[in-house]
């Protein structure tokens, strides 16, 4: 069936209804307070859980809102919620950079002119918000992004994606530091962790993202099993595609070696501040073993390129469904280390359009698996 003959006039896919997959949206949402109540690792497990369950929410209110009035105003509330909870995180993200010590108010000096540049930067994050439910705006907009321009789906992603991407990218363009490599974050990140603990933060993270981009993708709702992964193009690769897979993770690799080597002087020219590389080994220091590779490896490949790969590339494009990817390490790395993994996600962005997600994701955890692992033992290619 194409996805033609799959439409309806509205431009959404045609309904599958179902009660026990309406429950299954339900069960991963009360997953989150439950598990928060429960305490120790199951309070672990949702507060991971407290930034993907929130989407689900939105995507069910956008798929109802085909068809009802009331749920599109719900879903427009909650769109704007979650961009609002955003705003509030990049205020207090880069109120902290220039703090010392949490557990210190003393060391709380806030950089006025940088705030002023958070509202400013929000302020244009609510107006794309805004105008990405204008009729209008969106058949310009279809003109470059392959969304459907009458399609209230499509206008809830438009607007959301593009609203947390800038917003995740703002305490970075504001302070140019990575908020998470602050010496108060990592000491507060750091203390009382293990390699356990990040370990089993990065499993928990793979086990949110799979339900969760099934079920944004409209699962149950207005998909059957096998719609749902048709339109997150998984499926099974052959052996050509898996080493093609392959072959475009070790090609960048050895790219991505000799671009820093080209770059580094002209960042040094330009006054860019580099990323710490000792700081980001602390912060992700559960991942520099064998089976931290893994666990990495396993978790981005197959996590990160369904969400972005395969929920959003098919209707906003390689250049913003990317741009949100990067936003997402924004908070980790500084502008070198961003335009790396730009060039990196633009390839697997290419490798889904030519192939699908799944050798997208082999290629996304072989490439990182192999550079953990040339950090564990100390590989350099120049």
């Amino acid at each position: 069936m194409t996805m033609t003959s799959m439409e309806t006039t509205s431009g959404a896919p045609a309904p599958r209804r179902g009660w026990g997959l309406l429950l299954g949206y339900l069960l991963l949402l009360l997953s989150v307070p439950v598990g928060l109540m429960i305490g120790g690792e199951a309070a672990s497990f949702a507060g991971i859980g407290m930034v993907y369950a929130p989407f689900v929410l939105l995507a069910a209110l956008a798929y109802l809102g085909i068809n009802r009035g009331a749920a599109r105003v719900f879903a427009v509330i909650w769109a704007l919620v979650l961009v609002l909870g955003m705003a509030l995180a990049a205020f207090g993200l880069t109120a902290s950079v220039g703090m010392t010590d949490f557990a210190d108010p003393a060391s709380f000096t806030p950089d006025m002119a940088a705030l002023g540049g958070v509202a400013l930067l929000a302020l244009v994050s609510f107006v794309w918000l805004g105008l990405s439910f204008v009729p209008a705006v969106r058949r310009t907009v279809s003109r470059i992004l392959p969304l459907e321009p009458t399609s209230f789906v499509h206008a809830v992603a438009l607007a959301t994606v593009g609203s947390i991407t800038l917003l995740a990218f703002t305490p970075l363009i504001v302070t140019g530091v990575p908020v998470l490599l602050t010496p108060a974050f990592l000491d507060m990140m750091t203390e009382g962790s293990s390699e356990q603990s990040g370990l089993l933060s990065t499993v928990y993270t793979l086990v949110w993202s799979v339900p969760v981009s099934i079920f944004v993708v409209g699962f149950g709702l207005r998909r059957t099993f096998a719609e749902t992964l048709s339109r997150l193009g998984v499926a099974r690769p052959t052996w050509a595609q898996v080493g093609i897979g392959v072959a475009t993770a070790l090609v960048l690799v050895v790219v991505v070696n000799a671009l820093e080597l080209v770059l580094d002087p002209l960042w040094t020219a330009l006054g860019v501040q580099r990323t710490d590389a000792e700081a980001f080994a602390q912060l992700i220091a559960f991942a520099f073993t064998p089976l931290g590779a893994v666990m990495v490896a396993v978790s981005a490949g197959i996590g990160e390129e369904l969400a972005v790969r395969g929920v959003l590339q098919p209707r906003l494009g390689i250049v913003l469904s990317n741009l949100f990817f990067v936003s997402l390490h924004a908070w980790q790395y500084g502008w070198d280390a961003l335009l790396v993994i730009f060039i990196v996600g633009a390839a697997m962005g290419i490798l889904r359009k030519r192939t699908n997600t799944s050798v997208a994701a082999i290629s996304h955890g072989v490439y990182n698996f192999t550079l953990i692992m040339m950090a564990i033992y100390g590989i350099t290619l120049f």
